[in-house]
């Protein structure tokens, strides 16, 4: 079932270059991707934390700490909420953090103007909380860019000068196919060497769904033989 997804992804590749589908390689590595987090208005512990706790209690499992999953979480700057020691927890469990910008809109119907204050504004609120951590990859909301929007991510300092996307159109944002089973099940079907999967945070549900998921996501993939990591540990330390 892997190969229909394959090719149809290699078919966007090519024809959106400014854009990142996948990681051309044959090792078994794909990178883990969440969207919308954290939820806003949340008091500490906030509901994201559930994802953490089931990617944690997977790496507990592991005898090698090398193979620990870690994850590229996609940050809205309105969503950050009192939970101030997020962000800075993520990191710390060698998780990624990015730019998914300012609220949870089409970024491509925005003015440049409007759109580049929304990127920057987001990025200074990510690194006032974790300073050290760089931020390197921004995700359109709903995958719709301009070339305007493309100019200001290729002006930005550390960031990549390419849209992340990934391998998969998800289903876990809609009520009818919100279900942990649902989700892990779809997500078995967009698997292969130099993926990138997408579940999503942004809410209580969707939080609760992912996390689950993931408990049956990870145990397979790991009897598969592949290594869950963040975008930029899949872009940079595979060979093509």
């Amino acid at each position: 079932m892997t190969h229909l997804p394959q090719k149809t992804i290699a078919n966007l590749a090519w024809a959106f270059p400014d854009a990142v589908f996948y990681k051309a390689t044959q090792a078994p590595w794909v990178a883990l991707t969440i969207d919308d987090v954290p939820i806003p208005g949340e008091l500490a512990p906030c509901s994201t934390r559930w994802i953490l706790d089931a990617i944690a209690e997977h790496n507990q499992s592991l005898s090698d700490p090398t193979e620990n999953v870690c994850a590229t979480f996609f940050i809205i700057g309105n969503h950050l909420n009192r939970d101030y020691d997020l962000l800075p927890d993520m990191v710390a469990q060698g998780h990624e953090l990015a730019n998914h910008g300012l609220v949870d809109t089409w970024p491509a119907l925005q003015s440049r103007l409007a759109f580049a204050a929304h990127f920057h504004h987001t990025h200074d609120r990510l690194i006032e909380q974790v300073p050290d951590s760089p931020i390197r990859w921004y995700r359109p909301g709903r995958a719709f860019y301009t070339p305007h929007m493309h100019q200001v991510i290729r002006q930005a300092p550390g960031y990549e000068p390419y849209f992340a996307l990934a391998s998969m159109l998800p289903l876990d944002t809609m009520t009818a196919t919100a279900d942990p089973k649902f989700t892990a099940g779809y997500v078995a079907q967009h698997v292969f060497p130099g993926a990138i999967l997408l579940l999503h945070g942004g809410s209580v549900e969707r939080s609760k769904n992912t996390a689950q998921a993931l408990r049956l996501i990870l145990p397979r993939l790991r009897s598969q033989g592949y290594r869950v990591t963040t975008l930029s540990d899949l872009w940079y330390a595979v060979e093509e």
